[in-house]
């Protein structure tokens, strides 16, 4: 029984130029797994975030001291226009003093707490605010005199974000004398609630007076301070080895050991955006929602789930590095590798994503990124060598993999220059698969010429 020929149809689709197509089009399908790893590492990294937020209900949030202030509430006549006309009532309002110097020293004790299997930051601060206030002057606000301002009532007032997180032992001296602390802000609702006061400021007409403020705060992953006087000093020291200083303002001067940091500020009345003394209805610049904190963010140098997220972006250079470096050895070995068994190695390498992320939640990324391409490695340049029929070829497609991962792994550590060296590295590999195939019969109708060398007078 005779066999036909192939068809000029049957042997384009059988010809290079077409396997090339289909390997392009296996790998762009492939994106589609690579896209879910991607959506999986989203939802680790959500539930990483509630671990964090589980932590910080028991333990204590992200902390920030709002700066230490006089609040005074005070009576004036405003017009109100109704229907009936103009009518004139008496309303109640707050105002608002600042001090003169105020200066927070914050040393803080660090550690590691666990839920399930993620890692949480966390801190126990020992907390020191003193200062001092000029006699509070109402004519600094507007036409307010002495007798406007209801004095027995004044607080001194200090908001904090998570009050709930305060250590007992907490006291405060006011000119030398102790005092006690009383929770909430006692202010209005539109104003700072959270936070502490003290009551009975005054027991007759105000003059100067200075204070201070000591008690324990615990939190997790940040730290801020928001300033608010006519010079604010500010002084962190802790033991945690990766700070993030971040804020209105960097520090004027930070040490950074592995022994722990120590940064300080000073922050002048200029650099505020506030007066010294204002109405609170009118002035909403102060408090914990100040865009002018400042404070360190307790980095975790090793964030697996962001590296995770930075491998896949290079699935694409990643996958087709392979895909090409087999196509160009199926095509010298005279060895023919189906489509399917292409899609199976890409498979093997998305997978590789998958046991990064799932490693590196146990044992770390460094390790688990070992761990993970060493095992893709060994997969699939097992299998090329099977398909190929020859171990040296497996050799060559394990070299390349052990010199993509270890070019991967360099990637992800160098953040500023990664987009030029992946660039770099794409240019290099495109530029080997076009001279390797430059004689290669993409038609396979076998009637292609070599590409004759350039002959010297050609060439000049």
């Amino acid at each position: 029984m005779s066999t036909q020929p192939p068809t000029a149809l049957q042997g384009a689709l059988r010809s290079p130029g077409a396997k090339f197509f289909v390997i392009g089009l296996i790998g762009f399908f492939l994106l589609i797994p690579a896209s879910m790893v991607w959506m999986l590492v989203t939802e680790r990294q959500d539930r990483a975030t509630g671990a964090q937020t589980e932590v910080a209900q028991s333990w204590g949030g992200a902390q920030t001291l709002g700066g230490v202030f006089i609040s005074v509430p005070y009576e004036t006549q405003q017009e109100i226009h109704s229907a009936n006309g103009v009518v004139i009532q008496q309303v109640r309002k707050t105002a608002i003093f600042l001090p003169e110097e105020i200066i927070y020293n914050v040393g803080s004790r660090s550690e590691e707490r666990k839920r399930g299997i993620f890692t949480v930051p966390v801190y126990d601060a020992a907390v020191a605010v003193s200062g001092r206030f000029k006699r509070p002057a109402p004519g600094d606000i507007g036409n307010l005199v002495d007798a406007d301002m209801i004095w027995s009532e004044a607080v001194l007032v200090m908001p904090v974000s998570d009050p709930r997180a305060i250590r007992a032992g907490a006291k405060v001296e006011i000119d030398g004398r102790s005092r006690i602390i009383e929770p909430g802000t006692a202010l209005p609702n539109h104003i700072a609630q959270k936070g502490i006061h003290i009551g009975k400021l005054f027991d007759s007409t105000p003059s100067g007076f200075s204070f201070r403020l000591e008690f324990g705060l615990k939190g997790s992953s940040a730290f801020a301070i928001v300033p608010g006087a006519r010079t604010t000093r500010v002084e962190i020291a802790s033991d945690w080895a990766h700070p993030s200083f971040s804020g209105a303002a960097l520090p004027d001067n930070s040490q950074i050991s592995g022994d722990g940091f120590v940064a300080d500020w000073t922050v002048p009345h200029l650099a505020l955006s506030m007066p010294l003394a204002f109405d609170a209805d009118r002035d909403t610049r102060f408090g914990l929602n100040s865009d002018q904190g400042l404070g360190v963010r307790f980095y975790q140098p090793v964030d697996q789930y962001a590296l995770v997220d930075r491998a896949i972006k290079y699935a694409v250079l990643f996958i087709g590095s392979v895909f090409i470096t087999v196509f160009v050895l199926e095509s010298r070995s005279g060895r023919a590798v189906h489509g399917a068994q292409y899609a199976l190695m890409g498979l093997a390498l998305v997978l590789f994503y998958v046991l990064l992320l799932a490693l590196a939640e146990h044992i770390g990324f460094m390790l688990a990124y070992g761990v993970a391409g060493l095992a893709t490695t060994a997969l699939v340049s097992t299998y090329c060598a099977r398909l190929l029929a020859s171990r040296l070829l497996g050799a060559v497609v394990a070299g390349l993999l052990t010199t993509v991962f270890g070019l991967l792994y360099l990637f992800l550590q160098m953040q500023d220059f990664a987009l030029l060296a992946g660039a770099i590295f794409a240019f290099v590999v495109l530029a080997v698969v076009m001279f390797s195939t430059a004689s290669l019969d993409w038609s396979g109708r076998g009637n292609a010429t070599p590409v004759p060398a350039p002959t010297p007078d050609a060439a000049a």
